[in-house]
């Protein structure tokens, strides 16, 4: 049986045709306090589904801890696509909408990134609200970040080539750790990768305007950031779009969705790191819905989708920060 759903998605035939027949069929979550157990269930069940399914062809896969907050484990899932003893990394933080998720989701999405890539992707099973808001996921990511790095020559990873990347609301977690490295003079990061990024809590036009498309739904969205939220008032520290001033921060690549009611915070949030001189690529996919490239995996604007994150990887892979000239010293 489904979870509850919205009467009807809109937009539909603003899709791509490859995608309409799985846009209608998609179930809405909505995360209310009587669906959110079912739906994480559902979530669960068709994350384990795809994971026994997914091409892991030359790819090693362990699961283990690391030292989370306040002593505690936190789990983590490695994927190795390189026989190199010291890789780069991709730490990974999955979607959901902050209140699902586990180490099964993004599953072959991780294990296809680490074979293209060349690397070693490195998911966090964080914890999730509203049991757990802010700043618990921010602080498990966090810890995942600096137990890999710390742990390097453990974890067999280059300490010196590390990315961050998330999907959905993972991509908030990535971004906010983008901030903090900048602002502790932490290990350097070569590249954050945010996909189909949730960035900003305010309301938006295309929250509005796609309030009922397909996949994620405009309230979908609102309650994600409440749950998030918890009693906490929204800031710098908690979402990305609030952090007044960007220069500096590591290198992006995001990529979004058309028709998504986080499309414009994702347009708007590279457009302000441009504006800081952040080398910044924005990649919006014409005519598709918010996690189009897992409701239609073989599509080739998914597989196109999933060679862009990669082949940005191995760019970024290819020359460590300690080596790259500065802009303003460039054109001093």
């Amino acid at each position: 049986m489904r979870q509850s759903r919205t009467p009807s998605p809109q937009g539909v035939m603003l899709l791509a045709p490859e995608l309409r027949e799985a846009a209608r069929n998609l179930d809405v979550y909505q995360y209310l306090p009587n669906t959110i157990d079912g739906e994480r269930t559902r979530v669960a069940q068709l994350d384990a589904a795809r994971a026994e399914t997914a091409d892991v062809s030359g790819v090693d896969i362990e699961d283990r801890d690391v030292i989370g907050p306040g002593g505690g484990r936190l789990k983590v899932r490695v994927y190795r696509g390189t026989t190199a003893e010291s890789a780069p990394a991709v730490l990974y933080a999955h979607g959901g909408g902050f209140v699902s998720g586990n180490l099964d989701t993004d599953f072959a999405a991780c294990a296809e990134l680490a074979r293209a890539a060349d690397c070693a992707v490195v998911s966090v099973d964080y914890r999730l609200a509203p049991e757990h808001p802010f700043p618990a996921p921010v602080e498990d990511f966090e810890s995942a970040f600096y137990g890999m790095v710390e742990a390097s020559s453990d974890f067999g990873i280059d300490p010196e080539r590390v990315a961050v990347m998330g999907r959905g609301a993972g991509a908030c977690l990535a971004a906010l750790i983008a901030h903090r490295d900048f602002d502790s003079r932490g290990p350097d990061l070569l590249l954050q990768v945010l996909h189909q990024p949730m960035l900003d809590v305010d309301a938006s036009r295309s929250r509005e305007l796609f309030a009922r498309s397909p996949g994620v739904t405009g309230e979908n969205v609102a309650r994600s950031w409440s749950a998030y939220l918890g009693a906490h008032p929204a800031g710098e520290a908690s979402v990305p779009a609030y952090r007044q001033n960007l220069e500096g921060v590591t290198p992006c690549l995001i990529s979004a969705a058309e028709i998504d009611p986080c499309r414009d915070e994702a347009v708007a949030y590279a457009t302000r790191l441009l504006g800081a001189y952040v080398p910044t690529e924005l990649h919006l996919v014409a005519s598709t819905f918010h996690g189009f490239d897992t409701a239609v995996p073989d599509w080739e604007v998914s597989v196109a989708t999933r060679q862009l994150h990669a082949r940005m990887l191995r760019r970024s892979f290819a020359v460590p920060m300690s080596k790259r000239p500065n802009l303003f010293e460039a054109f001093a």
